[in-house]
């Protein structure tokens, strides 16, 4: 794997072509959307997904005709659509169709025990997110 400095877009293209032949890629992570598990700048690896991966609370990457590339966790589904929600958002949910999904990050059990517990307490995390947003560098 070579890291290489592309704007953004470019950098999820690539992501997605590769994960497509079934190759694994690591990358940066671009912003908050997904403190406080991962910070903008924190390299992650991916690997291309496979039907048992998709379950809950594990963090996938994914292109929203909207939003473009996102690196999201799956917080349900809707027929054959993937809900995915930011752990930096409160709100703002994206719905993916399945295809759309390419990668998957590969999460310790320790992992999905909080990330649980954090998508559990959706309604009171601005509180704790205010705070890792104001001490986490951007």
């Amino acid at each position: 794997m070579s890291e290489q400095n592309l704007p953004k877009f470019s950098q999820f293209a690539v992501a997605q072509e590769l994960l497509a032949k079934g190759e694994r890629v690591e990358m940066r992570v671009l912003g908050q959307s997904m403190l406080p598990f991962f910070i903008s700048g924190q390299k992650i690896k991916l690997r291309p997904i496979t039907e048992q991966d998709f379950k809950r609370y594990n963090v996938v990457f994914a292109k929203d005709t909207r939003k473009g590339f996102v690196v999201h966790r799956i917080i349900a589904f809707k027929g054959d659509d993937v809900i995915l929600l930011g752990d930096g958002n409160i709100y703002q949910t994206e719905t993916i169709a399945r295809n759309c999904v390419y990668g998957i990050v590969d999460c310790s059990p320790l992992h999905i025990f909080f990330a649980k517990m954090w998508v559990a307490m959706r309604r009171f995390r601005r509180f704790p997110l205010a705070i890792f947003r104001r001490i986490t560098p951007k």
